[in-house]
């Protein structure tokens, strides 16, 4: 058995857990932010139809401010996300593409998960990271984009999580939720190795 991918994974480790401390990280604040947004939110809808003098109404000015700055504070926060995980989903799909070779069918199944498997979550969930604003979901002539029927059936179980209709994101954090890695690099570690029949060095 060639070691190249194996070898490759134990070099890119440091990457991987880099862009795994930055995704929980921006995670961590997103999450807060989150909080912030629902408190805010929640104080203009109170305050919303009642009789307000001068101070409130600047008050209610200030709040609704800040109910914006922390809808572009998640936007912002969810690029972010989406980035580090898809850079994660790709370093994987590399790594089994230099044990198996290019060919998806050529690389073991793995793992079984949400009516899938492992190889077919990080194959088709790096590609939609990678490309999702060329999502074709009917075209007139050829097929449809490779990730689009896993993802419709993801999105039966996940519902919103997965949409296939525009406007196109990527899924690639959703992808790693499914997946288990999100919060667990051990797991990420664990599947990678079981994929490319490499042993913990």
């Amino acid at each position: 058995m060639s070691t190249h991918a194996t070898d490759y994974f134990n070099q890119v480790q440091s990457m991987l857990l880099s862009l795994h401390s930055s995704l929980l990280s921006n995670q961590i604040a997103k999450d807060e932010i989150e909080l912030a947004r629902q408190s805010n939110a929640g104080t203009l809808a109170m305050m919303d139809g009642a009789k307000l003098d001068d101070q409130d109404g600047t008050r209610l000015d200030r709040i609704r401010t800040k109910l914006q700055a922390n809808e572009r504070a998640l936007e912002t926060y969810d690029v972010l996300i989406n980035v580090a995980a898809g850079g994660m989903l790709q370093i994987a799909k590399q790594i089994i593409s230099m044990k198996n070779g290019p060919k998806k069918g050529d690389s073991p199944q793995g793992r079984s998960i949400a009516g899938t498997c492992l190889r077919d979550l990080i194959w088709h969930g790096r590609n939609q990271a990678m490309h999702y604003e060329h999502t074709n979901i009917a075209p007139p002539t050829g097929d449809p984009s490779t990730w689009v029927k896993m993802f419709q059936k993801l999105n039966a179980q996940y519902p919103h999580r997965f949409l296939m209709s525009p406007p196109y994101k990527s899924c690639a954090i959703d992808v790693l939720d499914v997946l288990g890695w999100t919060y667990s690099y051990s797991t990420l570690e664990q599947d990678m190795r079981s994929l490319i029949g490499a042993t913990t060095p």
